[in-house]
């Protein structure tokens, strides 16, 4: 009995220890992603400026690999066959674990330039992952930063999962600006789908019954997919554009053409989600007498696998920030790669407040706001949040037990 009650004792002890000595990480995890605050901001603010569609982040990403160059980290570029996507590794040498990973984002949008904000996602995952490199600089395992281009659309972290960038890694997190902390993040599944319509040109007025009009079959897809709304689940999103539409209103268009995203939260009623969409346009191929051509789109987006005990941490240390978690009913969501990611190897997707006001993203005015003194903030928040996480990963065993756990548990 007194052996037994000697060595819980020594656990109880050993178990504080430990845990101090976290404490005592965190707060030089704080530390150095203050020192690093100039250096972020200035990062976020050169990438806000010089926005960049998908695949052509050639300024953000290398301002990124020369920030993590910069800080101990050995980086490579073009991987996964991606010309702006990277990998940076610390510390040097073979791989090791625990390992993980801090998911970089910085693709803007066409016209709008970084309405989404992620100026702040890849200032604020090289800011988490140098802030460790400083605290954690003999410990066994290893973290990454994934550059992954192609967010908005283009899917670029799905070629990167197939070269096996992520293969080995154990955990996964980003953080995205948003009008309100949030730690858990609802995607829809989500693909693309075109329709190329060919009739025949004659004039509009003087002939158009010589005619096959190709403007009309979108315009028919449209009406149909209106219509089909009423018989689908409550969280399906269709919504298009016409890319091309005729040259001339007195010219019977021969060709045009429609662009659609197909969401829903079940991944696996998506194909026949799609199927119905794609009834919807050969309808209105038929009806014209138009010649229709489908084109798909490989990169299918997923929803997220959520998993409770990777939020739980992170949500641990927004309260150890004093930072508040919204607890408001949740807004309308979109899609995103990384729920492809989290399919994978077990990710956490959080928001992190940005601004005071209601500006919606993929907006001009939200792009305004992404380097506005609160994004800042919000940046510099985000990277603490993001290396307090990992922290808690690496430094105890039993919390990356228990995420894996529910990662391999959880359908």
């Amino acid at each position: 009995m007194f052996s037994e009650t000697l060595a819980a004792t020594a656990y109880s002890y050993l178990k504080t220890m430990n845990q101090m000595e976290i404490q005592k990480k965190k707060t030089e995890i704080i530390s150095a992603v203050n020192r690093l605050k100039k250096d972020l901001i200035t990062l976020s603010h050169n990438i806000h400026k010089n926005p960049e569609l998908g695949f052509n982040e050639f300024k953000a990403s290398k301002w990124l690999t020369d920030f993590l160059k910069k800080n101990g980290f050995d980086v490579k570029t073009g991987v996964g066959y991606l010309k702006t996507a990277f990998v940076a590794q610390f510390p040097k040498g073979p791989k090791k674990r625990p390992s993980i990973a801090f998911v970089a984002e910085y693709d803007a949008l066409p016209d709008i330039g970084h309405g989404c904000g992620h100026n702040i996602i890849g200032s604020a995952s090289c800011g988490a992952a140098a802030a460790l490199a400083k605290v954690l600089k003999n410990n066994s395992g290893k973290f990454l930063v994934v550059g992954t281009p192609a967010e908005e659309g283009g899917g670029g972290k799905l070629p990167l999962i197939k070269s096996g960038i992520f293969d080995g890694v154990d955990a996964a997190m980003m953080i995205h600006p948003d009008i309100k902390t949030k730690v858990r993040a609802n995607f829809l599944a989500n693909v693309q789908v075109r329709f190329k319509f060919y009739g025949k040109t004659a004039h509009a007025a003087a002939s158009p019954f010589l005619g096959k009009n190709a403007l009309d079959a979108v315009i028919l897809t449209f009406n149909n997919i209106n219509a089909l709304r009423q018989q689908l689940p409550s969280d399906v999103r269709i919504h298009g554009i016409i890319p091309d539409g005729g040259k001339r209103p007195n010219i019977i268009p021969a060709f045009a053409s429609c662009w659609f995203y197909v969401r829903t939260k079940d991944k696996d009623y998506l194909p026949a989600l799609l199927k119905k969409v794609k009834r919807c346009a050969q309808a209105g191929a038929t009806a014209t007498g138009c010649r229709i051509e489908i084109e798909g789109d490989d990169n299918v987006y997923y929803p997220m696998k959520h998993n409770n005990a990777f939020e739980d941490i992170f949500r641990s240390n927004l309260k150890f920030l004093n930072i508040e978690e919204s607890l408001a009913e949740e807004r309308g969501t979109g899609s995103s790669d990384i729920g492809n990611l989290s399919q994978v190897i077990p990710t956490i997707h959080p928001n992190i407040k940005i601004c005071n006001s209601h500006p919606p993203t993929h907006s001009k005015e939200f792009a305004q706001v992404a380097i506005s003194p609160l994004a800042d903030k919000g940046l510099i928040s985000g990277a603490k949040a993001l290396a307090l996480t990992g922290l808690d990963l690496f430094l105890d065993p039993k919390k990356l037990k228990n995420v894996e756990k529910e990662f391999l548990e959880r359908k």
